[in-house]
């Protein structure tokens, strides 16, 4: 039922116990409502059609609340702010092919990693004298796959004379999964306090609804002189993970106050509505690499591949590229590496019966005390910092 204290949904077990009543009520206390009479047979059958009817309204109540809203009807609540879900992406990079001087590539040639990611060549490509030249791939499935390791691209899927090797100079980068519900509502909530314009808050919340920011915050310098970090006097100095520059400097001029300056490691030009050409610095998050050790006891259930599956685990928990060039978003910025949680991370893996863990920066002593970050830091791990020893 609908009343002041909101709406009630009425399972199955209440609706038999209502039509008990009122048969009672119509026929005496004596009436056969057991479960194999006639009757009793009817009203299961319709408490049976009425329960989903319950569902359904509960469901169309739940609809109006962001918080209780899910899948479309969560977007479509979402769409009222502005706010829209992101969607999956393929992760995209440069890939350097050698062969024979003046030949061409073309569009669409396919090449892949060890682990058989595939990515697709979307330029022709004509190398040069030396037999060296350079062209986008985007990976053809949408995805974290998609984002692998530098000189992990090796293979050219349909071998062809003129072409000797194949790598890619840089990570790839941009794939991503479909935003989760929970992922998506997270985000909307730190937006709410982006309804304005021309604070911290707002520049933020603006950030977070660019496709690829996985994180990010909005640091202001309020005194005339310059603050302990060197940023100057009167400025704001925003910090990002992810994203592309062109359009994450654009949301700050829109956003930030007139007079203010948008400090920052990296130095964008946009345009004003008068064409006048403006800088708009910000700065990237910094990655912190992190190293774990550990000594795992054993029994007989545990996997072959268990020691790979255990450094899976803690790459998805702290981010970072799995050994097949997976990446994994894992902490956003300034989020502590919680020991504790490493530990139930292992744990998850069948056929551990004890585990000694240590974890710390990379490079610097190792122990059991939680990791912490700074605002504008995000831990990362690869495997070859995960040391795993099986007894």
């Amino acid at each position: 039922m609908l009343d002041r204290n909101g709406f009630k949904r009425k399972r199955y077990s209440d609706l038999i116990d209502d039509m008990v009543l009122k048969a009672k009520e119509l026929f005496g206390e004596d009436v056969n409502i057991n479960e194999k009479s006639f009757l009793g047979i009817l009203i299961r059958l319709f408490a049976w059609f009425l329960a989903i009817i319950w569902e359904v309204a509960e469901k169309v109540y739940n609809s109006s609340y962001m918080h209780k809203a899910e899948g479309i009807q969560l977007d479509r609540k979402a769409w009222e702010f502005g706010i829209a879900r992101l969607q999956e992406a393929h992760a995209q990079g440069n890939i350097e092919i050698h062969g024979t001087p003046g030949f061409v590539v073309e569009e669409g040639t396919l090449f892949e990693t060890s682990s058989g990611v595939l990515f697709e060549l979307t330029e022709n490509v004509t190398l040069d004298e030396s037999g060296v030249g350079t062209g986008l791939i985007v990976c053809t499935e949408p995805g974290t796959k998609g984002n692998v390791t530098v000189n992990s691209i090796t293979i050219v899927s349909n071998p062809n004379e003129n072409i000797t090797s194949v790598t890619n100079p840089e990570q790839t980068e941009g794939g991503r999964a479909r935003e989760t519900d929970a992922e998506f509502l997270e985000r909307y909530q730190q937006t709410l306090s982006g309804l304005g314009s021309s604070t911290t808050d707002s520049i933020r919340a603006e950030l977070l609804k660019l496709n690829g920011v996985r994180a990010a915050v909005v640091i202001e310098n309020t005194k005339s002189i310059p603050d302990e970090a060197g940023r100057p006097p009167k400025s704001i100095s925003a910090y990002v993970l992810g994203g592309d520059a062109n359009e994450i400097a654009k949301v700050i001029f829109q956003k930030k106050a007139a007079g203010i300056e948008a400090y920052g490691t990296e130095q964008v030009q946009v345009y004003d509505m008068a064409g006048y050409p403006r800088s708009i610095g910000f700065s990237r998050a910094t990655e912190v690499p992190i190293a774990v050790q550990l000594t795992i006891q054993k029994n007989d259930s545990f996997p072959i591949d268990g020691v790979k599956q255990v450094k899976a685990e803690i790459i998805k928990y702290i981010g970072g590229t799995d050994e097949d060039g997976t990446s994994y978003t894992g902490l956003n910025m300034g989020e502590t590496v919680v020991f504790s949680k490493l530990i139930n991370r292992v744990y998850q893996i069948e056929g551990i019966e004890d585990v000694e863990l240590l974890v710390g920066l990379q490079g610097q002593e190792l122990g059991t005390s939680n990791v912490t970050m700074d605002i504008t830091e995000v831990a990362q791990i690869s495997h070859t910092d995960i040391e795993v020893q099986v007894v």
